[in-house]
């Protein structure tokens, strides 16, 4: 980003962009919970408008530290990266509605374009180094595992390792004209394949590859508004190759490749995904005191009279919508699963009760207002009753017990009204 000339023009109409920007926040439900009270926000206002009067002095190197390290900071907080750009979108409109009140603003705006393309891409920039660290971390832990006997498998070795590489050439900002990623193609190993699946398993493999290609395409040119999503994109493509290298028998795979343990109305994983997660997080969490994780269970309020007067159709489109809502909501290293008719859980894998608590927050504000259509003439909202139940250093409880935890906040949340929270 070179100097910018003009934009300091803009710095008599900076406190009514920053109000004017905050009360548009306010008024949007899906950003205004991440705002305690009055005193906060003229904090905020303060701190960013010094930050960006700051940065009208500084280097290059210097925008994108500063950046970086607030991107990093977002996500340390819980703040979903798709709610950042739409605040930064809000800032952008107030900071170019007030450059039409100077004379000759052509070349202000065109900075302001520019200066906002920076910000956010190096604030995705520490939304990435954040979701690599939590992964390098994963990484790490599979293999102080790699003895235990579900950890056998050298295909499954084979494929960390080179994720293991990937990650580390990321961090390393390595240009892709002098590295060698290839995917060691495992799908001939498992010669009773059929061809349907063999063709289905190769075309995962493209996917990867091409998805790697364009993410060192993207970070030689540190766009990293493009690489964010092509990054997300990617794990969850390798994800699913090592659910399909972790295969003993063709029995199996046939039976992994035809349902994945996936719902097909939610998408979300089924009950017996999550009593198996769950274990292994009680597991983790016992092993390292450090860490925390929660739970909650939700459910739909007056499901029944949905199905009795709106037909099992219109309950279908309400358990689609609502897993739509969760996956737009939670990070990628959370975990959705269908566990009932109208029964969900969410495990917030290193969070706290409160961090779990605003993301159920945000998911029950979108999902109750929208409204479903039944006929040219009816519409109707659903509700959700959420209970959340976190897991710390102090908490020394099997399965079972966290089950009722949980289950007893949900129920309480119930009792107390429906349409609400309790943990």
């Amino acid at each position: 980003m070179k100097t910018l000339k003009h934009i300091s023009k803009l710095i008599p109409y900076i406190n009514d962009a920053f109000t004017e920007f905050y009360d548009a926040m306010l008024s949007d439900p899906k950003l205004s919970i991440f705002f305690e009270n009055d005193e906060q926000i003229q904090h905020l206002i303060k701190m960013q408008k010094a930050r960006f009067l700051k940065t009208l002095s500084m280097e290059d190197e210097e925008i994108q530290n500063l950046y970086i390290r607030l991107g990093e900071y977002h996500y340390d907080i819980k703040i979903p990266y798709v709610d950042f750009i739409k605040g930064a979108q809000i800032l952008e409109e107030y900071f170019l509605m007030h450059a039409g009140n100077i004379d000759n603003c052509k070349e202000i705006i065109k900075e302001i374009f520019i200066y906002f393309k920076y910000m956010k891409s190096f604030t995705a920039k520490g939304y990435l180094n954040r979701m690599i660290e939590e992964d390098q971390k994963d990484i790490d832990n599979f293999f102080s595992h790699s003895n235990d006997e579900c950890f056998q498998s050298p295909y499954i070795t084979a494929k960390i390792k080179w994720l293991r590489k990937l990650l580390d050439r990321i961090m390393d900002d390595v240009d892709i004209d002098n590295i060698d990623l290839t995917l060691e193609c495992w799908s001939e190993e498992i010669t009773k394949f059929s061809k349907d699946k063999k063709e289905f398993i190769c075309s995962i493999e493209k996917r990867i590859m091409l998805n790697t290609q364009n993410l060192f395409y993207f970070l030689k040119r540190q766009d990293y508004l493009e690489i964010l999503p092509l990054y997300s994109s990617l794990l969850e493509i390798y994800k699913l190759t090592l659910l399909l290298n972790n295969l003993v028998t063709v029995e199996i795979a046939d039976e992994t490749i035809c349902c994945l343990k996936i719902d097909g109305l939610s998408k979300f994983l089924r009950k017996e995904s999550f009593e198996e997660i769950l274990k292994k997080e009680i597991n983790y969490a016992k092993r390292y005191k450090e860490y925390t994780f929660s739970v909650a269970y939700i459910d739909f309020d007056n499901f029944k009279y949905i199905n009795d007067n709106f037909d099992h159709y219109s309950g279908d489109k309400v358990i689609e919508k609502f897993g739509e809502t969760v996956r737009n909501n939670i990070r990628g290293s959370d975990i959705a699963f269908r566990i009932g008719g109208d029964e969900f859980a969410i495990i917030f894998k290193n969070a706290t009760k409160e961090a779990a608590k605003k993301v159920c927050q945000k998911i029950e504000t979108e999902f109750s207002s929208y409204e479903f259509a039944f006929n040219d003439e009816t519409v109707f909202k659903v509700t959700l009753s959420i209970g959340v139940v976190e897991y710390n250093r102090n908490i020394d409880i099997d399965f079972n017990s966290m089950i009722e935890r949980v289950d007893a906040k949900l129920y309480e949340a119930k009792k107390n009204g429906k349409n609400q929270i309790v943990y």
